[in-house]
Formats: structure tokens, C-alpha cells, sequence
């Protein structure tokens, strides 16, 4: 992985398990686990580190800060126990990839250093892509054992949105409270800060946060409601689009780009209809990506993720780079090792001798009801080679009723926001093919970039429901098509739908009427039974509140309950 910055300027084994030791992570709750099962998804344990600790170039904040961060609630305490006692963080010990002991999915980006500026942590693609669940169970003796299992690929149960709020209020808050910035002055340095100290630091966390102050302010001033969704939601297309118009602004401010006055006026979205994480494991063999925008490339896919979840960017790496500040926090390099990693992840098994024996009785007469009830739409038929050889698999979308609200206010100025994709996308790719015409010659970039691309073309749009046509079935439709999942390792994945607004399969299989309406979301203790997580958590997820309805889908809903349990008991063997 490279190190260095190159930039060019650019505008705005049980059964398959084996047993790790506790450098493979803690558990996030409570109570002590006996060890973290990692199921045999096809990673060494090198690619696990890289997948958990390698930055993609997310910018939050520089690193000695953030560990010098108090506890807004108990100051003499540090803020960063609170990412896995509060936020849903994994824990994860000192380690060569890790040598801070971060949280997975937390990870160290050293090349602002060469700017001046200090190291930064970011978020890299696990904080929102690894699971870990527990599971209790009585040994042999009748004492009650904990089983703690990593899901590498699995949707998180962080709640992002929470974390980046508390940890920019408590820094902003530095600048209005003297005692708790003397106590984060007192961790940085190691000693009390003298008058000049202060005022340094003081400066320095004015230009940090400059893009985070901004961001809000535009939020505030277009009277957009900031609503929340609890561990495992994100409305990251609309999180991402704050966080950049927030960049943009500072920069304004600070007269390193000219506002537009010409420029068509950008909509400003909302923030309810936020998405249930997806599972990664089978993303990369998919025609395109989310859950209802079709992003065909992966590269600017996860290139304007790296992007727009940065609030901030390095304040002397602003000062030297300018506009080309808002495209250089990408790390190209490492976002290609990650993908070519989860190229290699392998769907998760049911672990038997943990979870209990599948029953083949039961599972073969689920198979014939998956058949007749479900492959129709979760089966990805596989689409022919492509220029390179490549096959990939058609992901459908489907209008089966479910909660319109995250597709309906992306639809509302669909055509301007993917425009902007697409225009953002066009600049990153400019600007790479410069860094490695520069450092490669004239042959390599479209080489480079045509592998990185897979193939697919830089599309971006938003799903279509296919005609759906189920023999003697009728249901109710939203308006909104979203895409129908493959089912492999669907155990590891609950809560369901988009929005993740059902608790476990078995009420899926429920008529919407008769699914849970109220449940706590957070905790990660697996029911193997109902294939689902624990109510419990501090969030409750209420799904009479806007874009979190669980209606819809209620395919199965009609089946006698001998057959709901062999359907899922099949789909446990997936």
C-alpha cells in the first residue's frame, strides 16, 4: 500500500470455523466472551486486518485529538470507550495493523503528515461491513456459555450518525466550555497548557472544524430535520451530500473556490429514509450497487464514499492543494487492495455444531417452497462475459410494497443528484488519470482504470421495478423499487428489508399486520430459532415513524406454520 500522497489538481474450524484470539476483536457487549468465532469466509488472518484497519482516505479528525478527546459526560474520562460501549463499535486490540488498538472499521490515514498536518483517523469500509453476534448456549455441564462469531462482509450494528454527532459536539464544544478544553489540552500534551498553548490548539480546532460548523449551519438555515434511525441505519447518499456542500462552503469562506453564482440551485434532502447496511459478501458479482441507485462502477462507487464521508479535511493540506482538497483525502491504492479482498469473501455458513444441526428433513421441503416463493426474485441470474471475460449477475429491482420513503426522496430530484454523481465521478477519474499518466507514463491510466472498473460502465441512475408476475398473488404497491438480495448467509443479516425495519425472518413471514411495530435495536445476540437478533438496545425503532414502515413483502405470509419453519430452516443452509 502506498503512503505518499500524488496528486494533480481537480475541481469541487468447526464446520468450517476456527477459534481466534482476542487480536481478532472483543466482544461489544457486556458480558465476557470465551473467545471471537471466526467462520472460514475464505480471508487469512492478513486480509482480515487489512479489510478492518486499512484507510480508504476518510478524514474525521487528527488522531492525538481524538484520543485526547474527553468524555463530554465524565471529562476525566476519554471519549473513544464510548465507540464500542455507546455507538456499536467493535472492539479490537493492539496490533501491527492497528497499533492504536481502534475499534474495527477505525483506521489511521498517515499521509497528511507530508503536508505538515497530523495523522487523521477515518472510517474505513468495516465500520459499516463487520458484525459480530453472540450466542448463548448451556454446555454440557448446564452452565450457560457465550459464543461471540465475526460476520466479516456482515451489516453493522453501529450507529454512525450518532457517533459523528456526539464526537463533532463534544469537539465544537471545546471552544465554549474552558474546563473540558483544558482537560483535552492536558491529555494532548501531557502536561497543563500555558496561555500560548491554548491559543494555538484553539486555532488549530477552528480550521478543523470549520467544514463540520458550516455543514451545520446549512442544515439549520434550510430547516432540514436531522431525524435518526438507530445502530444499522444510514442515509449515507444524503449524510455524504451535507458533508461535501459543508466542505465546499468552508473553502468558500476562506476564498479558495468562488461560489457559482450561474450554478442550478442544489436540492437540499431530507434525512428520514435512511438504509439498513447490506452485506458485502456477494456486492462485487453484482451488476451494480445499493439498494435503490444504481452505481455501476465500483470504482467511483467507492471512491465518493471515501470522499463524502469526510466532514474535514487537514487544514495545511487545504492550504496547499486548495480546491484540489476535496478529491485528494481518496486513497486509491488501499481502496483497490480492499476491493480485491472482498473479491475473495466468501458467503458465511451456519456453524451446526454452535447454532444445532440442520434438519434435512425440514430442508427439503423448504427447498420446494423457496422455489415457488422466493428464488423468482432472490435468485441473480448470471448475465453474459463481458469485455473482459467477467460474469456478473443482474440485480433486479422489485415494487413489492415495502416502505416508499428512501426511494420517493431520492426520486425528488433524482435527476439533478445523479447528474452530480455522475459529474463528481467524472472529475475523480480525470484526476487519477493525470496522478498515473504522472507517475506511469501515457499507456498506463487506461489500463489501470479499466481494471479498476471491472468492466462496468460509469452509470449512474435510479432502479426500475421489473414486472413482477406471481401466479395468484396480488399485493399492494409503494411505488418504490428496491432490490431483491440473494439469500446466501441471510442468517447473519437481520434486521430485514431496506430500512431494516423487521426483527427476524420469521416475522417476515408474517402478515404485516401482525409483524412487531416496536422493538429496541442494538443488540447483537442472535436467535437462531426465529433467525434474528434480540430486542434490545438503547434505540427504539418504531415503525409507525416516516421511512420506517414494515409493511409489504408479504410473499410467505399465507404458509401453514410446519411450512414456515422448513422454509426457514432451508434458508439457514444457504
Amino acid at each position: 500500500m502506498k503512503s505518499a500522497f500524488t496528486f494533480s489538481l481537480a475541481i469541487p474450524a468447526i464446520l468450517g470455523c476456527w477459534i481466534s484470539s482476542s487480536t481478532f476483536g472483543q466482544s461489544v457487549s457486556s458480558v465476557a466472551y470465551d473467545g471471537v468465532i471466526q467462520l472460514n469466509q475464505g480471508w487469512s488472518r492478513e486480509e482480515v486486518d487489512l479489510y478492518n484497519h486499512t484507510t480508504e482516505g476518510t478524514n474525521l479528525a487528527p488522531l492525538d485529538f481524538f484520543l485526547s478527546l474527553p468524555d463530554p459526560d465524565k471529562p476525566t474520562d476519554r471519549f473513544l470507550p464510548r465507540l464500542t460501549s455507546k455507538y456499536g463499535f467493535i472492539a479490537a486490540t493492539k496490533s501491527k495493523a492497528n497499533p492504536s488498538g481502534l475499534p474495527i472499521g477505525i483506521a489511521v490515514d498517515e499521509r497528511p503528515k507530508s503536508f505538515g498536518d497530523r495523522p487523521y483517523i477515518g472510517m474505513t469500509c468495516s465500520a459499516c461491513h463487520t458484525r459480530q453476534m453472540a450466542y448463548r448456549a448451556l454446555d454440557g455441564n448446564g452452565n450457560e456459555k457465550i459464543y461471540n462469531l465475526s460476520i466479516h462482509g456482515g451489516p453493522a450494528l453501529v450507529d454512525i450518525p450518532r457517533f459523528k454527532s456526539d464526537l463533532y459536539t463534544t469537539f465544537l464544544k471545546l471552544s465554549e466550555d474552558e474546563s473540558l478544553f483544558k482537560q483535552f489540552a492536558t491529555n494532548l500534551l501531557g502536561r497543563e497548557p500555558s496561555n500560548e498553548d491554548s491559543a494555538s490548539i484553539k486555532q488549530e480546532l477552528a480550521e478543523i472544524l470549520g467544514p463540520v460548523a458550516t455543514m451545520r449551519g446549512i442544515i439549520q438555515s434550510a430547516g432540514v430535520q436531522v431525524t435518526e434511525s438507530g445502530p444499522g441505519n444510514l442515509n449515507a447518499l444524503t449524510q455524504g451530500y451535507y458533508n461535501n456542500l459543508g466542505l465546499v462552503g468552508w473553502l468558500v469562506k476562506k476564498g479558495l473556490v468562488q461560489p457559482d453564482s450561474a450554478a442550478t440551485p442544489r436540492p437540499l434532502p431530507a434525512f428520514e429514509g435512511a438504509d439498513n447496511y447490506p452485506p458485502v459478501w456477494f456486492a462485487w458479482s453484482d451488476n451494480w450497487a445499493q439498494w435503490f441507485v444504481e452505481i455501476h462502477h465500483p470504482g467511483p462507487r467507492n471512491w465518493i464514499q471515501a470522499m463524502s464521508s469526510s466532514e474535514v479535511r487537514p487544514p495545511k493540506m487545504i492550504e496547499s492543494l486548495k480546491q484540489a482538497s476535496v478529491f485528494a483525502t481518496i486513497h486509491f491504492d488501499n481502496i483497490s487492495e480492499i476491493q480485491s479482498a472482498i473479491e475473495k469473501l466468501r458467503t458465511p455458513k451456519w456453524p451446526e455444531q454452535i447454532f444445532g444441526s440442520l434438519d434435512t428433513t425440514k430442508m427439503a421441503y423448504g427447498r420446494q417452497l423457496y422455489v415457488s416463493h422466493c428464488a423468482s426474485c432472490h435468485e441473480h441470474q448470471p448475465l453474459p462475459p463481458n469485455d473482459f471475460g467477467i460474469v456478473f449477475h443482474e440485480r433486479n429491482a422489485y415494487d413489492v410494497g415495502t416502505d416508499p420513503t428512501a426511494y420517493a426522496q431520492f426520486v425528488k430530484d433524482g435527476a439533478v443528484r445523479a447528474a452530480l454523481l455522475k459529474d463528481v465521478s467524472e472529475k475523480i477519474i480525470q484526476m487519477r488519470t493525470r496522478q498515473l499518466t504522472g507517475a506511469l507514463g501515457e499507456p498506463a491510466p487506461k489500463n489501470h482504470l479499466a481494471m479498476a472498473s471491472r468492466g462496468r460502465p460509469n452509470d449512474f441512475r435510479i432502479a426500475q421495478s421489473k414486472n413482477l408476475q406471481i401466479s395468484g398473488t396480488r399485493w399492494q404497491e409503494s411505488g418504490a423499487a428496491y432490490w431483491a438480495p440473494p439469500l446466501q448467509g441471510i442468517f447473519a443479516t437481520s434486521p430485514y428489508f431496506h430500512n431494516g425495519s423487521v426483527r427476524t425472518l420469521y416475522d417476515v413471514l408474517k402478515p404485516a399486520t401482525e409483524r412487531e411495530t416496536t422493538f429496541r435495536s442494538g443488540s447483537n445476540e442472535f436467535l437462531p430459532a426465529e433467525l434474528g437478533l434480540m430486542s434490545g438496545g438503547d434505540y427504539i425503532f418504531n415503525t409507525k415513524e416516516v421511512g420506517k414502515g414494515n409493511q409489504g413483502h408479504e410473499f410467505g405470509s399465507d404458509l401453514s406454520e410446519e411450512e414456515k419453519l422448513s422454509l426457514i430452516e432451508y434458508l439457514k443452509s444457504l
